[in-house]
Formats: structure tokens, sequence, C-alpha cells
């Protein structure tokens, strides 16, 4: 279980995120919605340490996840994987090569930088890559897939750091309909068959009803709604995007 309590985050005389608290179940696919800036991205990076807050808490089960230093903040941002927007992918290396980099951590760092993976994590690799139906590309380098395909190589280096959360930040944000809904479909299997909490944030209200059981919604820094996708209705569509609605 992730719990967050009153986590507030300041850019100089900016408030990205105003006391914010959640509890989030294990096995939860949660949808972050909100209008552009209105602090999604800046409450998943908290929650993997890729910033600091400016106070609040942050716990998984018993765990201090703002006590975390060294090899233990390694292990953390290993479990709470990342998928950003634009993919974070090398371009120059293989397919392979890109979900590789997610074992980076379980490995000494002369393996990395010389690509010589354990036999045992390429057979990893192998696998997430054929579960999200890339293993045919395995050899080419990752400039050459079309965006859909690049963020399904993110999933798949997601996966192999045997992560507990995934926290994905505008995964389609770049992506058209069809490359969309494939992204969403592979999150959403993930989530259903290896029971693997999800928090998404999403652009497009009808993506959040369609994939998300659960919503929170975020205006100016703070969580104006969280409840099941049902109650997601006209007056708190308004209440986190204003009274024009969606973007």
């Amino acid at each position: 279980m992730l719990r967050i309590e009153g986590l507030t985050r300041r850019f100089g005389t900016v408030t990205a995120l105003h006391d914010v608290s959640l509890t989030v179940e294990e096995g939860e696919f949660i949808g972050v919605i909100g209008r552009s800036g209105a602090g999604k991205s800046t409450l998943l990076r908290l929650i993997n340490r890729l910033i600091e807050p400016s106070s609040g808490r942050i716990f998984f089960g018993d765990e201090d996840v703002l006590a975390k230093r060294g090899r233990a903040l390694q292990d953390w941002r290993r479990r709470a994987a990342m998928i950003f927007q634009q993919f974070a992918l090398i371009d120059r290396l293989s397919v392979l090569d890109n979900v590789l980099v997610g074992r980076v951590a379980t490995v000494p760092r002369w393996r990395s930088w010389t690509l010589a993976w354990p036999l045992a994590d390429r057979a990893l690799a192998i696998e997430a890559l054929d579960r999200l139906d890339m293993t045919d590309h395995a050899l080419k380098r990752a400039d050459q897939l079309s965006g859909g395909q690049q963020q399904r190589v993110a999933i798949a280096r997601a996966l192999v750091q045997a992560p507990r959360l995934i926290l994905a930040d505008e995964p389609v944000a770049s992506l058209d309909p069809r490359s969309t809904r494939a992204v969403m479909d592979s999150l959403a299997r993930i989530n259903r068959e290896d029971g693997l909490t999800v928090l998404c944030n999403l652009h497009h209200i009808d993506l959040a009803r369609d994939y998300c059981r659960r919503i929170i919604g975020i205006h100016a820094g703070r969580v104006v709604f969280d409840g099941p996708v049902e109650a997601l209705d006209a007056a708190a569509i308004a209440l986190i995007y204003g009274q024009d609605g969606e973007e």
C-alpha cells in the first residue's frame, strides 16, 4: 500500500502540488487527470523521488520512502518504475538492450557499460517483449520504431525492473489513436495479470473512463476529486477542468 500525507512541492513562489494526501491499494489502476500544469507529473515524480517534496511524507507499506538514500533509493526507483511521455529510450541501442537497461540496478556496472548482460536477464527481456508483441523488433535500433512501438518497449523495460508500482506519466500523449489503445491495453493487461498497481496520468477523460477503476482529479495542485470512475459526472469534471470541461 502507498500512503501519501500532506505532500507539497514548491518551485520558487509557485506551488505545483499542495497538501496532497492519498492512499493507494495494491493492484489498483488509477487515472490521474487534470489540465496541463495541474500537478499530475509532479505527483508521480515525487513518488519516484525524481524530485524532492517541500513538505509531506510518502510511505510504501512500513517503508519511509523519503528517508531512502543510496542503494535503498536506487532500489525504490526500481520498484516504482516510471514510464515517460517521450519514452526515454536510447536511440542508438537495440530494442533488446533498451529493455535490459531496466536491469541496471541488479548487475555490476561493468556489465551495463559493456552491454554484457547475463543470459538470465536477456531471457527476462525477451519474455517482456513477447508480452508486448515486440519480439520481432528485438534487434532493431530504437529509433527505427514508431512512437507506439517505442512506448511498448518502455513498458517492457519497466517490467524487467520487477516493480511493485507502475507510474505512467502521460504515456499516450504523443501517440495516434490506434497506438494509444495498444499502449493502454498493455498497461491494463499487466495490471490485471500481474496485479501491479498502476498510476497513470491521462489527458483525456474518455481514456480514464475506459481503463481506470478509480480517478484522482487535480486542479491547480490540489486533489479536488478522488473516487470510482462511475462517480466522474459533469459536476466532477467541472471541478477538475473548470466550467468549460475537458481541455
